[in-house]
């Protein structure tokens, strides 16, 4: 599975509870042609690294282009981040040029005087670009901004490179998990959930709520685990129209739907439990959900402990305990196995809390 629902700390499940308030930081798509081969990149100084012809010596590798500028804090503040990643990756064939220009007057020697400053904690080529070509022909206006360009010197991706899809795109491309053409069906796909997402606040701030619920459909159309769509219904169903027979009747049809998905089967159980109101949760549809997701694939750790926690939130520790364990015996060996262990942990804790059930004191003769 590809995305993370829940973890122990800070909140089992999500919370609906001002999902649709969150449409208002949706921003508009990037403006750079996903698909299409890199346009020219212009460098006139290079400020730290050795020079290069960037789409010419980058042939062959990854290239990661970082829009920023000394007056950009958000810039400055995903500097030590960047630095770790490049360094990780360079020797695997990851380039990484962290590209400015005369944007709000900025001049050379502010940038030299800020790259040196900065030391080792800036620890990849930083380039400056005189013209503004660059930023024009990537329309790079917002700050900071990536561009990520593939092995075959297409463009794949842009976006704001702290953003967790971005590093993990370019360690598959890197390492050879993903090609260019896989990697823009995904960054087109995004795109076109983008532009559904804004459509989706246009029709919420109309009113004109039966839209936003088809817009909702048309999200799960083109991307049938798509979090956000699922979760903006179920916020629409439940806070704006008020109908929890509704929310029934659509979850159980896409419930029956998916019985091959156990990615979108987890994410809906999880929903159906992270409604604010508790009484009007569904456990029995969230069960319903997790058992399913489970028989469609018991071979995944994540499958494995979404379902742990969902039985955790009905209240079976039992049930949910023995699902974590499964979950931490597929995580053996990978990243996820330390989260997945804690976890257990926490089951085990609680289990041990339980009171002992009652015993009955017979009644006394006469």
């Amino acid at each position: 599975m590809k995305t993370r629902i829940v973890r122990v700390g800070g909140g089992l499940f999500p919370v609906l509870h001002g999902v649709l308030a969150a449409l208002l930081a949706v921003a508009p798509a990037a403006a750079v042609s996903i698909g299409e081969p890199a346009a020219p990149i212009t460098i006139t100084d290079w400020v730290k690294g050795k020079p290069m012809d960037l789409l010419k010596d980058g042939k062959g590798k990854v290239i990661v282009v970082e829009f920023w500028a000394t007056w950009c804090p958000p810039c400055i503040e995903i500097i030590p981040e960047t630095t770790e990643f490049y360094q990780k990756y360079k020797d695997k064939g990851l380039i990484v040029v962290g590209l400015t220009d005369m944007g709000r007057g900025q001049t050379l020697k502010t940038v030299q005087d800020f790259v040196t400053r900065q030391g080792n904690k800036m620890d990849y080529p930083v380039a400056f670009d005189s013209t503004q070509r660059t930023t024009l022909a990537y329309q790079a206006y917002g700050l900071p901004h990536a561009v990520v360009i593939g092995k075959d010197g297409r463009v794949v991706w842009t976006g704001h490179p702290a953003m967790p899809d971005m590093k993990q795109l370019v360690v598959d491309l890197v390492e050879g998990r993903t090609d260019s053409d896989t990697a823009i069906k995904r960054a087109e796909l995004g795109q076109r959930i983008e532009r559904l997402t804004n459509d989706l606040y246009m029709a919420l701030q109309s009113g004109n709520t039966e839209e936003a619920l088809t817009i909702t459909e048309r999200m799960l159309e083109a991307d049938p685990a798509n979090f956000d769509a699922m979760q903006y219904r179920v916020a629409i169903l439940v806070e704006e129209l008020k109908s929890i027979e509704r929310l029934r009747e659509w979850a159980e049809k896409f419930i029956a739907a998916r019985q091959s998905d156990a990615e979108s089967l987890a994410k809906i159980a999880h929903l159906m439990l992270a409604i604010p109101n508790v009484s009007q949760r569904q456990p029995d549809l969230a069960v319903r959900a997790a058992r399913a997701a489970f028989a469609a694939n018991d071979k995944n750790a994540e499958v494995a402990q979404s379902v742990a926690l969902v039985y955790f939130e009905i209240g079976d520790v039992a049930s949910a305990k023995r699902y974590q364990q499964k979950a931490v015996d597929l995580a053996a060996g990978t990243p996820a196995a330390d989260e997945a262990g804690e976890i257990l942990k926490f089951f085990e804790t609680c289990l041990a809390l339980h009171e002992p059930a009652a015993v009955a004191t017979p009644a006394s003769g006469p």
